[in-house]
């Protein structure tokens, strides 16, 4: 990938064409569920969208029927015959990223299926990423579900057994009312990236664009907020659900695009929250390595608390207005130090006060375009350069703090 990865899933079956793929653009979508492909889609008709991917510089993981994991460990030759099928109808166009295998594994069965699914996509086409999504973490799942020690655990052996590139799962209960599901949120990006970094590999995460269930449909905030607090919590592809209705069922409701095939409100507001964070950090984030994620003011899901004068030698503290919580995550990047400021409220504005330590020896804001500029809002003291600016909800801020 040569942009940060942000995608969606599809669910839809024949419904869509070439002419399509404008929707995903205008989204700011890097990536791409393909639609539902059986034995009835016509072939020609994905081939188009495929090629109006590979203008717009969009990868399209194939939802092909043939690529799903069931019956994979009982007969791995069959399931081998019918992947090469699948993989020599779109495996070889540019615009393929992988084929996805399944959604949200439960039981025995479907672990040894999707793992045995996994290592022969990988065989069949090794230049190519197969995609697999797993169900969120809860408490206790290790012992009933996983069977392993840990979550980190599992994932290990799973990326061992399989040769498993990418950790992805999905997480809404940050959308539910109250604070019990933020802190399932930010447990989830917790052990996630953990785990992946013990296992060696990369992980996703699937965010919330419909409300159902008890899920408030998401506002411009929500979800800036959750794109935000994934990407700063060491997400490195995010997936959105959903992006088609389709048809008005459950209590599914205000999609980007809605049962008539009509933009609704959620369409622009999703779609300035992924292009403003790829204009102005979507490269960065796809090529800077996080080194740590403290909470400010209210630690989430078991991140660590910010303590002044402790948690950073440079950034000695952080104050905020009205007790708003935030997020800092360090990066290097270039042979330099760099710092995130999130506001952690999905509601509330907050101006975020900074005291850097004069160790930043030339202490720089990263600009919407893409510049490092002096900051002028930031007063110097005899130790210290002391200074913040306005945050809304989920607002991200980098400085750059070279030694």
């Amino acid at each position: 990938m040569n942009r940060f990865p942000i995608g969606f899933w599809n669910y839809t079956t024949g419904q869509l064409s070439a002419k399509d793929v404008k929707d995903w653009v205008d989204l700011g979508m890097t990536m791409a569920n393909s639609p539902e492909i059986t034995e009835n889609s016509d072939k020609n008709v994905i081939l188009e969208m495929l090629d109006a991917c590979a203008e717009t510089n969009i990868k399209m993981i194939m939802c092909d029927h043939r690529g799903l994991w069931h019956g994979a460990s009982d007969d791995p030759e069959g399931y081998k015959a019918q992947f090469q099928a699948a993989y020599v109808d779109f495996g070889k166009h540019p615009a393929v990223f992988g084929f996805h295998i399944g959604d949200e594994p439960s039981d025995d069965k479907a672990f040894a299926d999707c793992s045995a699914a996994y290592r022969i996509q990988l065989e069949t086409a090794p230049e190519l990423t197969p995609f697999l999504n797993y169900l969120p973490y809860w408490e206790g799942q290790e012992k009933t579900l996983l069977k392993a020690s840990s979550y980190a655990e599992w994932v290990k052996r799973t990326a061992d057994e399989c040769g498993l590139i990418i950790l992805s799962y999905d997480r809404y209960s940050q959308l539910n009312p109250g604070e019990e599901g933020i802190h399932l949120y930010f447990m989830n990006l917790r052990l996630a990236r953990e785990a992946a970094d013990l296992a060696g590999i990369t992980p996703w995460t699937t965010l919330l664009s419909v409300g159902h269930f008890k899920y408030r449909c998401p506002s411009e905030n929500d979800l800036r907020w959750q794109l935000s607090t994934a990407v700063v919590s060491g997400m490195e592809g995010i997936m959105w659900f959903f992006i088609y209705e389709r048809e008005c069922r459950v209590n599914y409701r205000l999609p980007p695009i809605d049962a008539f095939g009509e933009r609704t409100e959620t369409f622009n507001w999703l779609a300035r929250t992924n292009k403003y964070f790829l204009h102005q950090y979507g490269d960065f984030f796809l090529h800077a390595r996080r080194t740590k994620t403290v909470h400010v003011g209210k630690a989430y899901g078991g991140y660590e608390l910010f303590e002044p004068g402790k948690t950073d030698d440079i950034v000695l503290d952080v104050t905020t207005s009205d007790n708003v919580p935030a997020i800092l995550s360090f990066y290097e990047l270039d042979g330099k130090k760099w710092v995130a400021v999130v506001n952690n409220s999905p509601t509330e504005d907050s101006r975020m006060m900074l005291t850097f330590s004069k160790k930043a020896k030339n202490l720089r804001r990263f600009s919407f375009h893409r510049q490092l500029i002096p900051i002028r809002e930031f007063q110097e003291k005899d130790d210290c350069y002391i200074g913040g600016e306005w945050h809304f909800p989920g607002q991200i801020n980098l400085y750059c703090m070279e030694q």
